[in-house]
């Protein structure tokens, strides 16, 4: 077995117990393999969560950098780009991430472990974002601010997974929607800081909001 089949395997027995497999031992006889076959790829269930998030994470991204037109984007583009492939490609994962944000009442805990192996590799990858950004000038460079900003996309990339996750529009239009003016307000903010782009995202969560108690 690779390791995606063994996270594809992980995955369809948490979501049809409802909890994790009480030991490796137990989930591998199930799958009529043995402990080394298992072991051979993670040394426990902890690593595979960590697998789970940043392979999705780095799917999406060897995804963007084959194509030749991401590599012409602007910095605001090319994150733009991340976050809506990103969503595409969790979309098969939906009832998997669901599940593990039924486990906390906020969704996707910032604080849970499994997110440490992607939260790495996205500050790794904002941190390229962000220096594209400033030398095209989309991003000002600020002494001792600057290094901070990879922390606030990050911020960024969890609401847009919760506001997925609660996402119940069409097609996720409302998700696109939220990217699309989550990335707009980001490098305004880091920019000119133009704080009308903070009032019209404002007023776009508060139509949404009002609409879903219609």
């Amino acid at each position: 077995m690779d390791n995606s089949s063994l996270l594809e395997k992980y995955i369809q027995y948490q979501l049809e117990h409802g909890k994790k497999p009480e030991s490796v031992y137990v989930f591998m006889k199930k799958l009529k393999k043995t402990d080394a076959d298992f072991f051979a790829h993670f040394s426990n269930f902890e690593a595979l969560d960590r697998y789970f998030w940043v392979n999705v994470f780095e799917t999406t991204r060897q995804k963007l950098e084959a194509d030749k037109q991401y590599s012409d984007f602007g910095a605001s583009e090319k994150l733009s780009a991340f976050y809506f492939l990103w969503t595409q490609e969790l979309m098969q994962y939906r009832s998997y991430v669901l599940y593990l944000a039924e486990k906390s009442i906020k969704g996707i805990n910032p604080m849970d472990k499994a997110l440490h192996d992607f939260r790495h590799a996205f500050l790794d990858y904002a941190s390229s974002i962000v220096s594209a950004g400033i030398g095209a000038g989309q991003i000002a460079d600020r002494k001792f601010i600057s290094e901070q900003f990879k922390h606030g996309l990050w911020v960024q990339t969890l609401f847009l997974l919760n506001f997925w996750l609660k996402d119940t529009s069409k097609d996720f239009e409302d998700t696109d929607a939220a990217i699309e003016k989550t990335v707009n307000i980001g490098f305004k903010l880091m920019g000119e800081n133009l704080f009308d782009e903070v009032l019209d995202f404002g007023k776009f969560m508060f139509q949404r909001a009002k609409n879903s108690f219609s």
